[in-house]
């Protein structure tokens, strides 16, 4: 019994190392998204937003998925409240799950989110879930409200 759960044991454990923090270095464009469209940022914003991001990032922990999505609930979710677009310029894997781009919710009471993974612009299959531990969004959640007034709507989402 000890020999089998050395073997299915071993690949989880290699696969929980993989969290979703690791692959912000990589990120090579982040957008803001409000009611399906895409917020113009100067380039200090953009980069006061990655700040932001990793800042929510720390300490989270990727955990396993039951999110799904296809393309059809994503453009529907899209069409109302915030959203952040983290956009790579090749492929990655988080757990077995590719993705070009990782798009999520901004929602200041969510202690934990999930990862929507586009990839070359399609956005479908299971998320990535980020539990933030003992945190939650409200602090980004500010952040992202300084961005709004200041900003004119693009409608290329």
């Amino acid at each position: 019994m000890k020999f089998l759960f050395f073997f299915m044991g071993i690949p989880l454990m290699i696969m929980s190392f993989f969290e979703a923090i690791d692959v912000l270095p990589y990120v090579a464009q982040t957008n803001l998204i409000v009611d399906g469209n895409t917020i113009e940022l100067s380039q200090e914003q953009q980069d006061q937003l990655f700040v932001q991001i990793e800042q929510l990032f720390e300490g989270s922990k990727t955990m396993p998925a039951f999110g799904v999505t296809t393309p059809e609930m994503f453009a529907e979710d899209l069409k109302s409240g915030n959203f952040v677009s983290m956009k790579f310029d090749g492929l990655f894997e988080v757990n077995g799950l590719p993705f070009d781009e990782l798009v999520f919710k901004v929602d200041k009471d969510y202690h934990a989110f999930n990862l929507i993974r586009g990839n070359n612009g399609v956005y479908n299959g299971r998320c990535i879930y980020i539990d933030l531990d003992e945190k939650d969004m409200s602090e980004f959640d500010q952040f992202i409200q300084t961005l709004l007034p200041t900003n004119e709507v693009r409608e290329d989402v």
